[in-house]
């Protein structure tokens, strides 16, 4: 899928969010994906599923519809995360055709940025904007101090997940921050703020690329009970150590275990660009 194209199935998705939140007038934080599922008349409900990596499920029956969450989620960021999401293929013009091609059934999801299926990718953004509109994100960024420690307070102000709200972050702030999911040595995503593409050459993280092995994060991913017990750890690296021919710009290394999800998370933050550039 080209950048452009991917771009304008985003807005559609954030679009579609946005005009729920206008249209029900909702204006501060947190926002509460159960009292909008029940306001539709859809049912919520947790259960146990039998299908690896499932997060959700959306559910139709005639005109009537049901939301669940997989059980074995306990985060309640997450949780919320994933409602969201389902609600993305309820009001996302499209979705109900596409999810249910034969009227009724189940659609499965796997909510989080980390499938790279259309209609899931869309309904992952429209959960990004439901829960942490834009506009009301971009006015509290400057209250909660600076990288990770800032996703976590943003994340405890919106009651939204570790990982939705690093992205959210991660895509608004003007700090020069990274995020990175990974699982064993291998990173699943990575996403870069904006004044790392004023850097000179600077290359992508890429999708399905090795973790640097000598990196904190890889020798955090070598004990899976870190992982499974969302752990947190820090240290510094240097931005050579991520991306080929990138500056030796010195960088804080957190990372936290995502637990049953299996995965990591990781945030890159610096406040030396500037100078960098400059001198």
């Amino acid at each position: 899928m080209s950048r452009e194209r991917n771009g304008v199935l985003i807005a559609e998705a954030e679009a579609a969010a946005s005009g729920l939140l206008a249209k029900r007038g909702i204006t501060k934080a947190p926002i509460c994906p159960f009292e909008i599922a029940k306001d539709h008349e859809i049912a919520v409900a947790p259960k146990e599923t039998n299908q690896p990596g499932i997060s959700g499920i959306l559910i139709r029956r005639d005109d009537n519809f049901a939301i669940i969450h997989a059980s074995h989620i306990k985060n309640d960021g997450f949780i919320r995360f994933t409602v969201a999401h389902e609600l993305g293929h309820y009001f996302i013009p499209g979705h109900p055709e596409q999810a249910f091609p034969e009227g009724d059934g189940f659609h499965y999801s796997r909510s989080g940025f980390v499938s790279s299926d259309t209609i899931e990718i869309q309904a992952d953004h429209f959960a990004k904007e439901l829960l942490m509109p834009e506009a009301l994100f971009r006015g509290n960024i400057n209250n909660f101090g600076q990288g990770f420690p800032a996703i976590k307070a943003l994340a405890s102000h919106y009651n939204t997940s570790i990982t939705a709200t690093a992205i959210r972050y991660c895509k608004l702030t003007d700090d020069p921050v990274i995020v990175i999911m990974s699982c064993g040595n291998i990173i699943d995503w990575a996403f870069m703020s904006s004044p790392f593409y004023e850097l000179p050459d600077i290359q992508y993280i890429r999708k399905g690329e090795s973790l640097p092995p000598d990196s904190y994060t890889c020798g955090f991913n070598r004990d899976s009970n870190k992982v499974e017990n969302a752990e947190e750890e820090e240290g510094w690296a240097k931005l050579s150590d991520w991306i080929e021919e990138a500056p030796d710009i010195e960088l804080k290394e957190d990372i936290v275990g995502l637990g049953s999800y299996g995965k990591t998370l990781t945030v890159l933050f610096t406040d030396e660009i500037d100078c960098d550039i400059d001198g």
